[in-house]
């Protein structure tokens, strides 16, 4: 099979074994729902599927009902829950695929209960309920009424209650806790009501690592299931899944005052060497990372120099012994050297998400 020298290897005895420890942290009644939306966080959505199918997870998170239908197609029969308030082109699919979807508003419950209908099909939802991130979701007040609404319209099954923390990763839980109070009041209002949804759910990540017994009958773990805590210090047994790496495309030798890549921001201040490696912002390797970045080749850390580009970045060896084909490292291990997404993220002042799900479908994901 052809692919590139630019390639994603994915762990996926590391996968397995972060699935196994994220079970054993929880209580005996949660179980986990693998978020593996944005391409499962870029590690590819369909391969890490199958693992956590492979061990025991039921449930798959999405935020797009096209990702549902990708899933469909590749044999994936797991339960699958779009995180995302369903758009209206997007209910044709939600039916036909046996999706389930969170539910935000009257007007989705009135469209997705007429299209049920038609097709004689019964399509399970989670009522949102918005208990302060105010992003998604109805209102704490509304929650009652709503989920009447859901229970007696035809074709759809009140499958689950659920939230999204906005603070779940600060060391400040006091917002956490107040969510979570709401959220504990909306459930009691239902039950009150003859309500009884069969699933609820409010934690992700870091909710998960917190408060692993309050945050219900599932459990949404999204990076941590592929190796970063979203808590500094904390759950460290979880190892990172992905690994990227290129090779080195080309040499050329400059002289001190050359320059190298667009703009020319980089000026040699001696003779040097410069490798051209085949990776670039079109692969995920920000832009922004210019004249910041490193890389690992056999062991040491050389820089990026210059700005990268679309499809090639460049790098500065010196007058290392360095031979075209020899493998560079931007995330994972080379040698005893170890450069992770966080460091990259660290770079840019955001956070590891961004930097793993930017890596693009072009770029072969290689389980091994």
């Amino acid at each position: 099979m052809y692919t590139r020298s630019t390639h994603v290897i994915i762990d996926s005895r590391a996968l397995r074994s972060n699935i196994k420890l994220l079970k054993d942290h929880l209580s005996a009644h949660t179980e986990i729902m693998a978020m593996v939306k944005a391409n499962a966080y870029g590690h590819g959505i369909i391969e890490c599927s199958r693992i956590a199918i492979e061990e025991g997870i039921k449930y798959l998170g999405i935020a797009f009902a096209s990702e549902g239908v990708q899933l469909r197609k590749a044999g994936i029969d797991a339960s699958l829950l779009l995180m995302t308030p369903p758009e209206p082109e997007e209910l044709d699919a939600i039916i036909q695929f046996d999706i389930e979807t969170i539910i935000c508003d009257v007007d989705t419950v009135k469209k997705l209960s007429e299209k049920a209908n038609e097709h004689h099909k019964t399509v399970n939802v989670h009522l949102f309920i918005d208990t302060g991130m105010h992003r998604d979701g109805v209102y704490p007040e509304e929650a009652v009424a709503m989920a009447q609404l859901i229970i007696t319209s035809p074709g759809l099954h009140l499958k689950g209650l659920c939230t999204h923390f906005a603070t779940a990763d600060s060391e400040d839980t006091s917002f956490m806790e107040e969510q979570l109070h709401i959220f504990e009041q909306c459930l009691n209002a239902l039950l009150d009501h003859g309500i009884k949804p069969d699933l609820f759910h409010v934690g992700n990540s870091a909710a998960m690592i917190r408060i692993p017994e309050q945050i219900g009958s599932l459990a949404r773990p999204g990076l941590s299931m592929y190796g970063y805590s979203p808590i500094p210090n904390s759950f460290n047994e979880i190892k990172p899944i992905l690994q990227l790496h290129s090779a080195v495309m080309s040499l050329r030798r400059i002289k001190k005052g050359e320059s190298v890549s667009y703009g020319r921001s980089f000026i040699a201040e001696k003779d040097t060497t410069i490798a051209t490696i085949p990776i670039g912002y079109g692969d995920g390797l920000y832009r922004g990372l210019s004249g910041k970045l490193h890389c690992i080749i056999e062991g040491t850390f050389y820089p990026v120099v210059g700005n990268i580009c679309m499809d090639e970045c460049m790098v500065d060896i010196g007058d290392a012994d360095i031979v075209i084909g020899t493998r560079v490292t931007f995330i994972g291990k080379n040698g005893e050297a170890h450069q992770s997404a966080e460091d990259l993220a660290t770079i840019l002042q955001t956070i590891p998400y961004e930097i793993t799900t930017a890596i693009s479908a072009r770029v072969p994901r290689i389980i091994v």
